[in-house]
């Protein structure tokens, strides 16, 4: 048994989620780029080793990870959609 098409408000729905999982994305990677830089600072005036470096990169994974992962959800929803749709 197969799937009805998608209707024009499912896709409306979906791609307003998936604009905004962007939007979530791309500010957390503006926000990871400045604690990139302001650790780079801190490491060179304040003597930090450079194992802070991989701590900040390995924290921000951990905290993000839900967020990418619901973004490239998403994504992989909306194709399937819109491939369902244009078929």
């Amino acid at each position: 048994m197969t799937r009805p098409p998608p209707t024009v408000a499912e896709l409306h729905v979906l791609i307003e989620a998936h604009r905004k999982a962007r939007r979530v994305v791309l500010g957390h990677f503006i926000f990871f780029i400045i604690c990139c830089v302001v650790i780079m600072i801190a490491r060179r005036y304040l003597k930090f080793p450079l194992q802070l470096s991989w701590v900040i990169i390995i924290a921000f994974l951990v905290a993000f990870a839900g967020d990418l992962g619901r973004f490239l959800y998403r994504r992989y929803q909306l194709q399937r959609l819109l491939a369902a749709h244009n078929s």
